[in-house]
């Protein structure tokens, strides 16, 4: 029976055909960001070939990093392409071609005008949005047109809600209370630093992954780039006793995941945009709720927002 309900993330290297035949939406993580374009291109055209006909979309990082070109081109040899990049609540937004925060303004059309010269047989669409009728407004133009969407994630749930016919939003499930939280940060991000201070400001200790006894709170720092030898096997165990875990970076969750040898994850909703929830299934971390936040997403107060959110139920 497929579930249209739920959808899952499974990394490409763990990716299981039975899926298709339980969850109508499966993402699948590519972990290409840091990759080189030669190996990023090798797991897209893998990552394509598994899908086979099925309608896809395209999630790109939500500082517009990575591969992003070549990912576009990949999904125009697929069909036409919507390219947006906004988040209401972070301010930011798609005006002529531009992505704008504030009054700084990336260009997004001149990358792609190689692909238009290239491609004229295909269309990308870069289009304006600033609020969520906005993007509700592309989903349904994606629907109706057949168009791939492409953005940081926002339309990309949203088409793939009115594909599935949940509407353009829905309620998180209920959930349990978390009674003891692990932060493992992994990232350096300047946005990410303000988070950690402003924990730090509240009283929550900021410490080197270690096996301790299990605090209601435990915020765990380290560099993926210089440190990555902390999270050994019995650090894994021990995160193994918390109820939730927040992974903050897209390389620590990547990173933690995969070592503590899980399936799949599947979605429980967002905390607020771009800052996601699931429940792990297989591996040490079984049954255990996780946060998921890139070191470039939210404000100071974001880490206890979260937190907040887990105790709350």
């Amino acid at each position: 029976m497929v579930d249209h309900s739920i959808a899952v993330t499974v990394n490409l290297d763990r990716f299981d055909r039975e899926l298709t035949g339980e969850f109508a939406c499966i993402v699948l993580n590519l972990e290409i960001r840091v990759s080189s374009e030669i190996e990023a291109a090798r797991r897209l055209s893998l990552a394509l070939d598994i899908v086979g006909e099925s309608p896809v979309a395209l999630r790109i990082d939500s500082a517009l990093r990575g591969h992003v070109r070549m990912l576009v081109e990949a999904m125009l040899r697929r069909g036409d392409v919507m390219v947006t990049d906004t988040i209401p609540e972070y301010g930011r937004r798609t005006r002529s071609g531009r992505t704008v925060v504030g009054d700084q303004k990336t260009d997004i059309e001149s990358p792609l005008e190689p692909l238009r010269r290239k491609r004229k047989d295909r269309s990308i669409t870069v289009a304006d949005s600033e609020t969520y009728d906005d993007l509700d407004r592309l989903a349904r133009s994606c629907v109706e047109h057949d168009l791939i969407p492409i953005d940081p994630g926002l339309l990309v749930a949203t088409v793939v809600r009115t594909r599935l016919g949940l509407g353009t939003r829905t309620s998180n499930p209920s959930r349990g209370k978390a009674s003891k939280v692990a932060f493992v940060v992994g990232t350096r991000d300047p946005r990410t630093m303000e988070q950690l201070r402003h924990m730090k400001g509240l009283g929550f200790p900021i410490q080197k992954p270690a096996v301790k006894r299990a605090e209601g709170v435990d915020v765990f720092f380290f560099s993926m780039k210089k440190e990555k030898g902390v999270i050994t096997g019995p650090f894994m165990e021990h995160l193994a006793g918390y109820d939730a875990l927040v992974l903050s970076g897209g390389a620590t969750a990547n990173l933690i995941l995969e070592r503590s040898g899980f399936r799949y994850l599947q979605s429980e909703g967002q905390v607020q945009p771009l800052v996601s929830s699931g429940i792990v299934k297989g591996g040490l971390l079984d049954g255990r709720r996780v946060v998921l936040k890139g070191g470039f997403i939210g404000d100071e107060k974001t880490y206890k927002t979260i937190l907040d959110w887990l105790r709350k139920g």
